[in-house]
């Protein structure tokens, strides 16, 4: 009975202790829930998640309030950067609307003008319509003119056919004369040579004469001496004698018939010679002649294809002409619609000027509901606040920044965010932005201008060392050096570093593989080059918070990956495809669509999920499909905003800065807050 006693006084006591400690955790729990419910309400979210301890009810309800804070941070953070958007796009559709006033304006002035130039137009039409019609009675009478030319032409082409034809047949002729007198003059040079031997032959019985006259003197001597013996050839002397001088004197009358046969001959060759000389020149002078004419016809046949030829450019001229007729006509016609549009357009003209004075009045109500957007956010306490004070000179900073994908186009919206909280500060943000390798090399000569033109901060991500010396001299003449994502080489003198912490990443990333595996199963981590600080830290710290924490989650193994995508993708699959009994794989690098598609393309999708890095639009759709569970981030919003706050609130307020680092928040998205994210 005792021990009965005992024993249910023991069950008792260790109840009533269960109790106490079960109140005790709740009581706790419920203390912190209070706590934060209070910081949030008084619009401080930057408060630590609460532990999820206590009951079940007590757990649901911490955890439901850790979301709504994430969902809130997560919200005023989009918010500021849509306040970017809208800012720029409120400036573009007022700049829009400005110049469609003037534009307007300008229009209406413009119409007008047509109007007057219409009715000057309609006036030319008129006038030119009557040009046309009394070009066409021209037409006409050239038209005439030119069939009377073309048959003249024809006429004469023909005339100097005939005329050539002539001319070769009396040239054929001349030729003919001009041959039979060459013959006759032939035959007389002949006969001419022919009186020349008849006058030697002459010569010849000449000396015969008188040799037989003086053989006939010496026998009448010798037949005087003889005596009567010699009388018969005293006869025969005195016959020579007769017959020598009838022989002269016939030779002399021969003679001077050849002398006058000769004077004629050489006469006649005289007359013919200039008979054939002016043949010759006849001849030629009929050969220019007839050149002449075939010039003639030549120029006459080319003249008629020419006419020819503007017979059928006036028939075209004439079908251009009545077609130019047709088309004045609709032009006047098309003149006289304009005439009565333009009164149309000036009405709509005013109307539209009105619409763009509406227009102005809804950008400026925009204007004031951003600003009233952007008080509302200062309400909250999610980050650095610019200082109230202000400097009388102006403050300028420059900040370097890339911009090669949506991580640096987040930096940017908070960048821009900045030059809005300081718009009315007296501040110049001096944006430098490189969008490729290209554009980065003038990262040095920027420094430079900066240097030139004596800016009072220098911002820039300290993994960017193409302008060290630079960066460097800046530092030395007293230019503040901040930098952010990554530090700068630390012979730099900078104030401070705005830089990730890569631990709480990998401690992050484990928080939310658990989760996504409900705190049980095999994990598998792929990693970047571990001699790099950002791998080593984010493994490291992934690795030690899993083994620490969760004691059903095993890691099954590690596999190191290149910068190549193909060859990561070919990687991952080759490792989904050996291990079938990993639930999720854990990685450490920048190659986040490459494990997505490897564990779609495997046929693992709902089975196999990744905890991953960074942030973009194809993240956010993968984890919407359930392919991706979480995706860290180190707020580039921030990154790009609160370097600019801190430095300016340094150089107007004095504030201290650590000279380690200001650590940069990480976020998470996952399916509870994925629809804050989601394009619509």
């Amino acid at each position: 009975m005792n021990i009965a006693l005992l024993v249910i006084a023991i069950a008792e006591a260790v109840i009533i202790l269960g109790l106490i400690a079960y109140l005790a955790i709740n009581a706790a729990s419920i203390n912190r829930i209070y706590e934060n419910t209070k910081q949030i309400a008084s619009k401080n979210v930057e408060v630590e998640d609460i532990p999820l301890s206590g009951s079940g009810s007590t757990k649901a309800l911490a955890h439901n309030i850790n979301v709504i804070k994430s969902n809130l941070i997560s919200f005023i953070e989009s918010t500021k950067g849509n306040v970017i958007t809208l800012t720029d796009a409120i400036d573009a559709l007022s700049k829009s609307t400005t110049s469609n006033e003037h534009a307007t304006e300008q229009t209406t002035n413009s119409i007008l003008t047509v109007a007057e130039k219409a009715n000057e137009q309609l006036q030319l039409v008129k006038d030119n319509l009557e040009m046309i019609e009394s070009n066409d009675e021209q037409l006409k009478i050239i038209d005439t003119s030119m069939h009377s030319i073309q048959q003249t032409l024809h006429e004469s082409v023909n005339s100097c056919e005939v005329g050539i034809r002539n001319l070769e047949k009396y040239e054929s002729d001349m030729k003919v004369v001009s041959d039979n007198l060459d013959k006759s003059m032939n035959i007389l040079n002949e006969f001419n040579e022919e009186i020349k031997e008849i006058n030697t032959i002459g010569e010849i019985v000449v000396d015969l004469s008188e040799e037989l006259q003086l053989l006939a003197l010496n026998a009448s001597i010798e037949a005087a001496r003889a005596g009567e013996a010699g009388k018969g050839f005293a006869v025969v002397s005195q016959e020579m004698s007769i017959l020598s001088g009838k022989t002269k004197e016939n030779m002399d009358m021969i003679n001077g018939i050849l002398t006058k046969v000769t004077e004629s001959s050489q006469f006649v060759n005289e007359s013919i010679n200039n008979c054939s000389s002016t043949f010759s020149a006849s001849s030629e002078i009929f050969v220019d002649v007839s050149d002449s004419f075939r010039v003639i016809s030549g120029q006459s046949q080319q003249i008629n294809k020419k006419m020819n030829d503007m017979s059928g450019k006036y028939e075209n001229i004439a079908s251009n002409s009545s077609v130019s007729r047709e088309k004045a006509e609709n032009i006047f016609s098309a003149s006289e619609t304009i005439s009565d549009s333009t009164r149309d357009v000036v009405a709509i003209s005013e109307e539209t000027s009105a619409n763009s004075a509406h227009m102005t009045q809804n950008v400026e109500s925009l204007e004031s509901m951003l600003i009233s957007i952007r008080n509302l956010i200062k309400q909250f306490n999610t980050g650095v606040t610019p200082s109230s004070k202000n400097r009388s000179n102006k403050v300028v900073i420059a900040y370097f920044s890339k911009l090669d994908n949506f991580f640096w186009y987040q930096i940017r919206r908070g960048v821009l965010y900045a030059q809005k909280e300081l718009k009315d500060n007296n501040v110049e943000i001096k944006y430098f932005p490189y969008k490729d390798d290209i554009e980065e090399k003038q990262f040095p000569s920027d420094v430079s201008w900066c240097i030139e033109n004596g800016v009072d901060a220098i911002i820039y991500p300290g993994f960017l060392e193409l302008a060290n010396k630079e960066i460097a001299q800046a530092a030395n003449k007293g230019i503040k050096i901040f930098t952010y994502n990554c530090d700068c080489n630390s012979s730099i003198k900078r104030v401070s570093c705005y830089e990730p912490d890569q631990e709480e990443a990998g401690e992050l990333a484990a928080k939310a593989a658990a989760k996504a595996i409900k705190r049980a199963g095999n994990i598998y981590i792929i990693a970047g080059d571990r001699k790099q600080a950002v791998n080593s830290l984010r493994y490291n710290a992934f690795v030690n918070y899993i083994t620490k924490n969760y004691k059903n989650i095993k890691i099954v193994g590690t596999t190191e990956v290149t910068n190549i995508p193909e060859d990561t993708y070919k990687t991952e699959l080759e490792i989904l495809k050996n291990h079938p009994e990993i639930d999720l794989i854990y990685s450490t690098t920048g190659m986040q669509i490459q494990l997505a598609k490897a564990i779609e393309d495997s046929g693992r999708a709902g089975k196999v999920r990744a905890v991953i890095f960074d942030h973009n639009d194809e993240i956010f759709s993968y984890i919407n499909k359930g392919v991706i569970a979480a995706a860290i981030d180190h707020d580039p919003f921030s990154q790009g905003h609160d370097p600019i706050i801190y430095i300016y609130n340094n150089i107007v307020d004095g504030l201290v800065l650590p000279s380690d680092r200001i650590k940069c928040k990480a976020s998470v998205v996952d399916s509870d807050n994925i629809k804050e994210h989601l394009v619509s």
